[in-house]
């Protein structure tokens, strides 16, 4: 386009089609750059927000696999303690289960029989104990601490008829 300004006597020529076509091709490229820019940024927040939830899952799962061992680990150290109880038990059991005997024998020799039949009495609730802290049956909770301890506490009517 050929612009003609005679009264001022200046004669200009300018392209103004190709500025604002140069204008608006900038303008649409600054849109499209603008656009993809914001585009590819939203693209990057979303995995990254994905890839922190898999961390955060799998250092949750290894928080709760930690926790399991640690569970486990706890279980059989309780488990070896019991154990340990157990077998103590079991061979105090065993030592009362000879001395009843021996007090059972001496009752019937004496002719002490009330006293030989609370020996013998003891002596089965001590077998009992023994048997159940060995693991051949099972009738509550503790309940061979119990029949150890009904053995001992007939001791003190033992003692009213051996005398």
């Amino acid at each position: 386009m050929k612009l003609n300004i005679k009264k001022l006597g200046i004669e200009a020529e300018g392209d103004v089609e190709g500025i604002a076509k140069k204008v608006l091709d900038n303008h649409e490229k600054d849109w499209k750059e603008k656009y993809d820019l914001k585009h590819n940024a939203k693209k990057e927040i979303m995995e990254l927000k994905h890839k922190y939830k898999l961390e955060e899952k799998q250092s949750e799962s290894k928080k709760v696999d930690l926790l399991l061992k640690n569970l486990e680990k706890e279980q059989n150290t309780i488990k070896k303690s019991k154990n340990q109880s157990k077998n103590g038990i079991i061979i105090i059991s065993i030592i009362l289960f000879f001395i009843y005997g021996v007090f059972c024998i001496q009752g019937f020799k004496d002719y002490h029989i009330i006293s030989a039949i609370i020996s013998l009495i003891q002596m089965l609730s001590v077998l009992f104990s023994t048997f159940i802290s060995m693991g051949a049956f099972k009738l509550f909770e503790n309940d061979y601490k119990i029949f150890l301890i009904i053995s001992v506490f007939l001791i003190i009517p033992w003692l009213f008829f051996a005398i």
